[in-house]
Formats: structure tokens, sequence, C-alpha cells
């Protein structure tokens, strides 16, 4: 079995267990979705959630298609890839999306600082397609084989270039996160805080991981190889993303029953002819009126 014959199989294993991962975590996360997203208004936090999701599916099923079917007898591949890289760009702008929103909520709704998320997401987005393009143009990324149909299954060296700067996106939420956390919320021991905080962590390394192995795959390893971890970065991006939300929503959830909890305590223990209300304080434990 020749080198490229094992480059392009290991990259067909990798992408089936992709398409199989997010699959499998679809069916084990519908019962939330369905409890915490199904029934509420369709505001942005709604839709960007449902591209996420659903995208993702779409992307790495394309992916798959691709990797498992022998398109060699195709004269072009062309509009299938760009719907494919379509679909892959909004998928992962939809799931930075989400850790946008994340990170807003973290900072007090702090609306300068939503401004400047977008911009700089905006200016990643184009500052990476354009890079790419240019790279391509100026054939600066090696071309798989003698391929000229698009039709075989794997990616010039131009992709480390929107890794990079998926990267540097990462590093400024990430830093933006932790500054926030040691500055503002010290000693806060907050179940929300501790769940929007140790979420976006994890998120951001993931995908931090993720895109830097991308990145060394692109530059070092041989073409057939390039697409190895193209769809389980973008299940990655996905699964992650929707788990966020999740993740936040039980927990708004949790603390509006703690506090109902609290007010409902607080009613039975009226006394006989008084309007004062006693209640137990969540913090200290002591019985205030």
């Amino acid at each position: 079995m020749s080198a490229t014959t094992i480059g392009y199989q290991t990259a067909q294993y990798f992408t089936v267990g992709a398409m199989a991962a997010v699959v499998f975590d679809y069916c084990l996360t519908i019962p939330q979705e369905v409890q915490l997203i199904w029934g509420r208004k369709w505001d942005v936090i709604r839709v960007v959630f449902t591209l996420t999701r659903y995208v993702t599916f779409m992307g790495t099923a394309m992916t798959t298609y691709a990797a498992v079917t022998d398109r060699s007898h195709y004269t072009s591949c062309a509009n299938f890839n760009a719907v494919s890289y379509s679909s892959h760009l909004i998928s992962i702008v939809a799931a930075e999306g989400l850790l946008i929103f994340r990170t807003y909520a973290f900072w007090h709704q702090n609306k300068k600082l939503l401004v400047f998320l977008l911009v700089l997401a905006a200016f990643s987005i184009v500052g990476a397609i354009g890079l790419t393009e240019v790279v391509n143009i100026l054939h600066l990324a090696d071309p798989i084989g003698d391929d000229q149909t698009g039709c075989m299954f794997g990616s010039g060296r131009g992709s480390a270039v929107e890794y990079g700067f998926l990267i540097l996106y990462e590093l400024v939420l990430m830093i933006l996160t932790i500054y926030k956390r040691f500055d503002y919320y010290k000693g806060v021991r907050s179940r929300l805080v501790t769940t929007l905080y140790r979420d976006g962590i994890i998120y951001m390394t993931c995908i931090t991981m993720a895109s830097f192995a991308n990145i060394v795959i692109a530059l070092v390893i041989p073409g057939t190889y390039t697409n190895i971890l193209d769809a389980p970065q973008l299940v990655i991006h996905g699964v992650l993303a929707s788990r966020i939300l999740f993740n936040l929503r039980q927990s708004l959830e949790s603390d509006s029953m703690a506090i109902d909890g609290m007010l409902s305590l607080a009613d039975t223990r009226r006394t006989p002819g008084s309007h004062s209300i006693v209640f137990v304080n969540p913090n200290s434990g002591t019985v205030e009126g």
C-alpha cells in the first residue's frame, strides 16, 4: 500500500469518526435542546444556535461524502466544494458567535466590548479568506498531486492561514475571560459565573489546540493528510458551542428555581398579623426579616 493511499485512508477514518461523533452527541443532547431551546422566541441567540447545530451536520456530512465517495470520474467538483466550504465557514462563525455572546454576558453586557469583538471577528474572517486566496493565486500553497477538478479529498497549505487567524481570535477571547474572572469575579462562588468561565476556557483551549494541530498538518505533513482534522475541528466547534449554551441555560434555570424556592420559603414564614417577610440568606445561611 502506497503512502498516498495510507494518507487518504487515514483522513477518511478521522472524517467518518467525526460524523459518528456529531450524530452520537446529537442523540445525547436532543432532550436538552427540546427543553431549553424549542418553544422559545426566535431571537439572535436561537438563530445562531440553530446555525451552529445544524449547519455543522451539513458540513460534516458533505466532508464525509467527499471522503468516502470515489469522485475520480467527475469532471469538476467546484460547486460542491464551494457549498461545503461555505457550510464549514458558517458553522464555525456561528459557533464563535455563541462564544462572543458568552463573553459579552461575562463582561456584564459591555456594548463597547461587543462592538470590539464583532469588528475583530469581521477583520479576522476577511483577513483569513483574503490571505488564503492570495496564497492560492500566487501558488504558494502546494496543490494535491495533479488534481485540476478539485475532486480529490485534501486541501493545500493555504488552510494554515485560516487556522492562524482563528487561534489569534481565540487567544483574545481567552485573555478577556481570564482577566475578568480574576479581576471582577475573584472569590465569587456563583454557579453561573463558574459555568461561564469553565465552559469558555474548555472551549477555547480545545479549539486552539485543534487549530494548531491543523496548522502543523497543513505545513509539514504530505498533502494527502491535510483533511485529517477538517471534519473533527468542525464537530468540536459545533458540539462545544451547543453544550456551552445548554449549560448556561441550565444554570440560569437552576438559579431561578433557587430564587423561587427562597420566595416560597419566605411566604410560608410570614407571621400572623405581620407584614414582614422572613427568609434564609443563601450566602450566610442566617435568617433575616
